[in-house]
């Protein structure tokens, strides 16, 4: 297998990619770069980039790899993964959560608009924060406390 289907595979078996802030040094050299370079989480489709390639003759199709390969691939996948990415992966989800269920666009979620679990995730956005406060780099915390402020103003605002 190739480097970039190891990459896929590992992607798709639930590897976590968060984005690193813009001009944080990367020590875990050029594969952790290439494993930060996308903020987007995993999805049971995989990554929209690879449905455009083609196999290559004599590789596996996703269809194809066995369980106990995809076991595999899931082993190295959370080895990989720290639990302040996954956490950081979560906050992001969890903040368009919290614009959802205020039902922020209007145009687009006023139907979805419930202000009882939008407090609720603000509040878990605001605990782990703070739980991850001296753990992670406070440039890459920066965004999300941001998030989070504008979350609670837009909150009152509903309210």
């Amino acid at each position: 297998m190739d480097e970039n289907r190891d990459e896929g595979a590992a992607r798709e078996a639930g590897e976590s990619q968060p984005e690193a802030p813009a001009g944080e040094e990367s020590s875990g050299g050029a594969e952790e770069q290439s494993r930060r370079s996308s903020s987007r989480l995993w999805t049971p489709y995989g990554d929209p980039a690879a449905a455009d390639e083609q196999p290559r003759g004599g590789q596996e199709t996703e269809e194809e790899i066995s369980e106990e390969e995809y076991r595999r691939l899931v082993e190295e996948a959370l080895d990989k993964i720290s639990v302040a990415e996954l956490v950081l992966d979560f906050m992001v989800s969890m903040a368009s959560i919290a614009y959802k269920k205020m039902g922020i666009p209007h145009e687009v979620n006023e139907k979805s608009k419930d202000l009882e679990q939008a407090h609720l995730a603000i509040d878990c956005l605001d605990a782990l924060l703070q739980s991850l406060s001296g753990h992670v780099p406070e440039e890459v915390l920066q965004p999300l406390v941001s998030t989070l402020d504008n979350l609670k103003i837009n909150f009152v605002k509903e309210s």
